[in-house]
C-alpha cells in the first residue's frame, strides 16, 4: 500500500507523527510520501518508510505573486502517483484543501480538526483527541485508521543513524576543535516564542552550578549564535564551550545531539530531537504544556513552576513569571542527577 502523509510542519509535530507513520506502514507492509515544508525534509530520512517528500512552499503560497505558480506546481507534485490513502494529521483547512487535491479514494483527516472547515475534504474521519499528547493522538488516529485497538500496534519508532549525516556532525565537531573523551552538554537557547525562551543568563548559571569537566555544544541555527555567545561568555570555563549554531541543518543537528549526554532546551525542535533518540533532555516549560506538547521520552524531565497563569498559550507576556519561578540551582541538580 501506499499513503501520503499531509504534515508540513513544526518540526516537533513532524517527529511526533513518526511513530504513528512508522506502524502504518509496518502493519500495512506499505510505504509514504510525505508533504512537508523544506526546512524538515532533512529528518525525514531517519524514517525509512518514506519514499519521496513534496515540498510545502509555505513562501510562494504565502505571496500574492508567486501564489498561482506554486499552487500549480504542488498540485501537479501531488497528482504524481496514486495513493491507497491520504492521511491528513495537520488538521488544518490548508493542509485538508491540498489532502485533497492527491489522487485517492480515501482522504482522512480528524473528525474534529483545529479548523472546522478542514472536515469538508475528509471522507474518512479519525479520532484525535485534542486532550492527550500529539504522539499519542496521532498513534490512536492511525489505529484507528487501522480499525485496530492502539494496545495492538507496537509504536516503538527508534531512529536509525543516517550516515551522511553522522559524516556531517563529526566534521563540524573537528572543525570546531570539540575534543574527544569528555561527557557533552548540549545546550539549545533557541526557541519559536519569546515567552518560551529562558535567557542566556539562565544557562550559564545552571553549568556553573555543574562540577565536572564537561565540553558545551551550542546547538541551534544562525539567529541563536548570539545568545550562544553569551552562554559561552558567562561560563567560569569558556574554554570548554563551542558555538555551532547555524553550522549543521536539521539532519546533521540530530546526529549533533545524538552525541549529548543531556540536553538543556526550552520548548522547542531541538528539544522534540533529543527525546526521539532517547538523550537525557531537561527542558522548560511555560507558556505551553508539556502533557500536551512536552518531550516525549521517558530520559526526559520537564520543569515548570507553579502559577496559576501556566499554559497560557501566549507569544506575549509583560513580565515573564513563569521565567522567574524556575531556579538554576534547582535545574543544576537535576542536570547532575541526569548526568549520573
Amino acid at each position: 500500500m501506499r499513503f501520503l502523509i499531509v504534515k508540513p510542519s513544526s518540526l516537533g509535530d513532524v517527529l511526533h507523527a513518526f511513530p504513528a507513520v512508522h506502524a502504518l506502514c509496518r502493519e500495512t507492509g506499505g510505504c509514504a510520501d510525505w508533504l512537508i515544508h523544506p526546512a524538515f525534509e532533512p529528518v525525514l530520512k531517519y524514517l525509512p518508510e518514506v519514499q519521496k517528500t513534496i515540498l510545502f512552499d509555505r513562501k510562494g503560497l504565502g505571496s500574492f505573486k508567486t501564489f498561482l505558480p506554486a499552487l500549480a506546481k504542488l498540485r501537479k507534485a501531488l497528482k504524481g502517483e496514486t495513493y491507497d490513502a491520504v492521511i491528513d494529521l495537520q488538521g488544518l483547512f490548508r493542509s485538508a484543501w491540498f489532502a485533497s487535491m492527491a489522487r485517492s479514494k480515501c482522504c482522512a483527516g480528524p473528525a474534529a480538526p483545529r479548523e472546522g472547515m478542514a472536515k469538508l475534504f475528509y471522507n474518512t474521519k479519525l479520532e484525535m483527541d485534542l486532550r492527550i499528547h500529539a504522539v499519542e493522538r496521532n498513534n490512536r488516529a492511525i489505529a484507528g485508521f487501522l480499525k485496530k485497538n492502539v494496545d495492538e500496534i507496537d509504536f516503538s519508532c527508534p531512529l536509525p543513524v543516517v550516515p551522511e549525516y553522522l559524516e556531517n556532525a563529526e566534521r563540524i565537531m573537528a572543525e570546531a576543535g570539540i575534543p574527544a573523551g569528555r561527557k557533552i552538554i548540549g545546550i539549545a537557547t533557541g526557541t519559536r516564542w519569546v515567552t518560551k525562551q529562558w535567557e542566556p543568563e539562565f544557562f550559564a548559571e545552571i553549568v556553573n552550578r555543574m562540577e565536572g569537566d564537561y565540553t558545551i555544544m551550542l546547538l541551534g541555527t544562525k539567529s541563536d549564535s548570539a545568545d550562544a555567545q553569551k552562554v559561552k561568555s558567562l561560563l567560569k570555563k569558556p574554554e570548554n564551550a563551542f558555538d555551532l549554531c547555524g553550522r549543521s541543518g536539521t539532519g546533521d543537528l540530530v546526529e549533533l545531539i545524538r552525541k549529548c549526554s543531556l540536553l538543556l532546551c526550552n520548548d522547542s525542535g531541538p528539544m522534540h530531537i533529543g527525546a526521539a533518540l532517547d538523550v537525557p533532555v531537561l527542558s522548560f516549560f511555560g507558556p505551553t504544556s508539556p502533557e500536551l506538547t512536552g518531550p516525549y521520552s521517558k530520559k526526559a524531565k520537564v520543569l515548570q513552576p507553579e502559577l496559576e497563569c501556566l499554559r497560557c498559550f501566549r507569544k506575549k507576556c509583560a513580565d515573564l513569571r513563569c521565567h522567574a519561578g524556575i531556579s538554576a540551582e534547582i535545574a543544576a541538580e537535576n542536570a547532575i542527577a541526569m548526568l549520573d
